[in-house]
């Protein structure tokens, strides 16, 4: 699994290094989270992971919307890594917040939900991450299995 953080870190930095004006002029959270997906889906080119799909606030399980135990009317991702049309796949799910909006509970809930192996998505591994006004000081958290590593 620390694969997986090298290539978040790597994406972080990539972000923090070009697009690092829409961090600290608190431009929306989409508009952040739309350009690290791009740096990370470079990361994975080279990847096993190259064939899979890396989409961005994806609100379907099949053609039904995503909900669980927290979220029963609903919700979506900000970022996950999987094959589209199955749970199987599911690898990899982000959840961001930034610094002037940074209460993470519900995205914790939510990696809680979407991580555990006994639960219908089934996500290998989930981050919440807190962009900071430096790279430094950002917030990256853990969570596998519906649990929480700070």
């Amino acid at each position: 699994m620390s694969e997986w953080l090298n290539c978040v870190d790597d994406a972080l930095n990539k972000l923090y290094a070009e697009q690092v004006y829409l961090i600290t002029n608190e431009v929306h959270e989409r508009s952040i989270v739309f350009w690290f997906g791009v740096y990370l889906n470079d990361e994975l080119k080279n990847s096993e992971y190259k064939n899979f799909n890396l989409d961005f606030e994806y609100n379907k399980n099949h053609s039904n919307p995503k909900k669980t135990t927290n979220f029963p009317k609903g919700t979506y991702p900000d970022l996950i890594l999987h094959k589209r049309g199955s749970n199987k796949d599911n690898i990899l799910m982000i959840e961001f917040k930034t610094w002037w909006d940074d209460d993470n509970v519900k995205d914790i809930n939510k990696l809680k939900d979407f991580t555990n192996q006994d639960g219908k998505y089934r996500y290998k591994i989930g981050y919440s991450i807190i962009l900071n006004k430096s790279r430094k000081d950002c917030k990256i958290t853990k969570v596998i299995n519906g649990e929480v590593y700070e």
